[in-house]
């Protein structure tokens, strides 16, 4: 079987976990699933008891990541604030403001060795539905050296800007405009600085394909969660996709499509997406895992679970 004839069915998802709070990012290590909680942190998600909830009081986690010592950073999408979760879960603000300008809403913090971090912006605004309504793209992305201590803009007008990852070779940043329905990707420079933007795949992802999350397979191929089409989507290492899973609401979809050409959209469009029979509600994330390596971590905004499947391992292949 090649990539592009991998398919999944409603059939092949698994739920992991219970009672999880808005698990909109997901990460898996060496100790186990991890997935943002709207209690206010990050939790220890286990196949069959209670999440543990690490650190406290941050707004809305959204987007997070680890960094080699064990702690993790996490973009608070309600209240505009990056911060520190440390292993023994002491939370702190790393960064509320630039210039004394604050930071918009915040969507993913990408840990980049033990001091830098990539945070992606969705938009100026906060919330950030009003970047629906607006033909301003003002999403960008920050670079953040020494906890804080050092940051600056390196990337501007994103069409809301989502999950941003360092991609594997270490040469680029890829970055999802969930707006533009598309991928991009900026080469990382020796200083730190990023060069010009380029497509990362198709310059469309699709008519109403919104993506949301993304993440690399030991292939080199890019796996994307669709939020509005409930959906999962792969870009191949020459560009190519395709739709491994789709439980489309096409009525929803069309509605948030115009709504998005029309900069009229609300949430109520995002959550109509969300009336499907299938076993994903606008998912978010996805990580790889497991022993072998081939069992995938889906995230979602409107599950208290995660949803897991898996791909045969020689599709996820090391590139030779």
């Amino acid at each position: 079987m090649a990539l592009h004839e991998f398919k999944l069915t409603g059939a092949d998802f698994v739920p992991y976990g219970r009672g999880l709070r808005r698990p909109e990012c997901v990460w898996v290590d060496r100790d186990g699933v991890w997935a943002s909680d709207a209690r206010g942190g990050v939790c220890h998600v286990r196949a069959g008891g209670e999440p543990a909830v690490l650190g406290a009081g941050i707004g809305e986690p959204n987007g997070f990541s680890r960094r080699p010592d064990g702690s993790f950073v996490v973009a608070g999408l309600n209240d505009g604030r990056l911060y520190r979760i440390d292993p023994d879960g002491q939370t702190h603000v790393l960064l509320d403001s630039l210039d004394g300008v604050p930071l918009g809403t915040l969507n993913y913090a990408c840990a980049d060795g033990p001091q830098r971090i990539w945070l992606s912006v969705m938009t100026r605004h906060l919330p950030w539905v009003p970047a629906m309504q607006s033909y301003e793209r003002d999403g960008y992305i920050i670079r953040i050296d020494e906890d804080g201590a050092r940051a600056e803009i390196v990337a501007d007008g994103l069409d809301l800007t989502n999950e941003v990852k360092v991609s594997p070779d270490r040469r680029h940043l890829y970055a999802v405009e969930t707006l533009g329905c598309r991928l991009v990707r900026f080469p990382i420079r020796p200083d730190g600085s990023l060069g010009t933007k380029e497509d990362a795949g198709p310059a469309s992802l699709g008519r109403g394909a919104l993506p949301d999350g993304i993440a690399f397979d030991a292939a080199g191929n890019i796996w994307v969660t669709i939020i509005s089409q409930n959906a999962l989507q792969v870009i191949d290492r020459d560009g190519a996709v395709s739709v491994v899973y789709s439980d489309m609401n096409a009525t929803a979809v069309e509605a948030i499509a115009r709504a998005i050409e029309q900069r009229n959209g609300t949430l109520d469009h995002l959550i109509a997406c969300m009336n499907v029979s299938g076993p994903l509600r606008l998912p978010t994330s996805i990580a790889f895992g497991g022993p072998d390596g081939c069992t995938a971590f889906v995230g979602s905004v409107g599950l208290d679970h995660l949803a897991t499947f898996r791909v045969p391992e020689h599709l996820l292949r090391s590139r030779p």
